[in-house]
């Protein structure tokens, strides 16, 4: 009886030690850390900070933002979140019955890769956040819709280094402010590939994308009280030794027919064409 007793405790001692073994194997899950790659600069000129190269998320971080996440369009993705330099990535996810790698991006987005498509998610609930470096923007309050931004050029003259291809080609892109218009151009090895005016009250560029793109030209128009009222944003590419677009990002104040309150309406064209060919009075 009492072999017994005594096998019966050690039983019970020997399940309750494994018990707390795979505990502690599930803490060590929860508790890893993902740390995040940082690698360019912001397109604004925005330096990195301390916090963007410290972010990091941990397993439960991550299965809160997705949560949180919603399926977002190019559309909304391109108008209201930011692209920070830092992502983190992790690898074989389960995400609805089938696994994907994660891209997260500070800018309160991730990119879901199954080896065949892509797909966005957004995470623009309050609670999101805190776990990322910038915040999803929000269409009505920007600055940017209520009041001129600050001339992205200085001396009325900005240039940008841009990667062409995957040979480590550069191309310089430049912009000029002629008072009435922008002069937008290209060169590589001193040779002029593109050049065309543009008229609108600002222009920015974009170099730090979230696609293929080489850079993102975006142009913004204004009323009499240097409001803006209309902005446009072309993803731009570069072939066969000239830039094409294959969609163009447009977004409009104007009165609501529902409400008669301003509403900003977004509308995304297709339009595969030389970026020199464009005629933005179409649109």
């Amino acid at each position: 009886m009492k072999n017994i007793i005594i096998n019966l405790l050690l039983f019970f001692l020997f399940i309750v030690s494994c018990k707390g073994q795979d505990k502690d194997r599930n803490n060590n899950v929860e508790t890893l850390i993902y740390y995040a790659n940082c690698t360019g600069e912001y397109s604004t000129g925005e330096k990195l900070t301390e916090k963007n190269k410290t972010w990091s998320l941990n397993k439960s971080d991550v299965d809160r933002i997705m949560n949180l996440s919603n399926r977002i369009t190019e559309n909304e993705w391109h108008f209201s979140y930011s692209v920070t330099p830092c992502n983190i990535d992790f690898k074989g996810y389960f995400y609805k019955g089938r696994k994907w790698d994660l891209q997260i991006n500070g800018g309160s987005y991730i990119s879901l890769h199954d080896g065949k498509k892509t797909i966005l998610l957004g995470c623009a609930s309050p609670e999101c956040h805190q776990y990322f470096l910038k915040p999803v923007e929000s269409m009505e309050e920007e600055k940017l819709h209520s009041n001129m931004p600050e001339n992205n050029t200085k001396n009325g003259f900005k240039t940008y280094t841009i990667a062409l291809n995957k040979n480590n080609k550069e191309g310089v892109l430049s912009v000029k402010n002629n008072g009435d218009n922008y002069t937008l151009e290209l060169k590589i090895d001193d040779n002029i590939y593109f050049n065309k005016k543009f008229t609108c009250d600002f222009i920015k560029i974009e170099t730090n994308t979230k696609n293929k793109q080489n850079f993102n030209l975006i142009l913004g128009y204004s009323d009499q009280y240097k409001k803006i009222f209309k902005k446009v944003v072309m993803p731009v590419f570069y072939k066969n030794d000239d830039l094409f677009i294959e969609k163009i990002f447009v977004t409009t104040l104007g009165n609501s027919a529902k409400t008669g309150k301003e509403e900003w309406t977004k509308k995304e064209i297709r339009k595969k064409i030389l970026l020199k060919q464009i005629n933005l009075d179409e649109f």
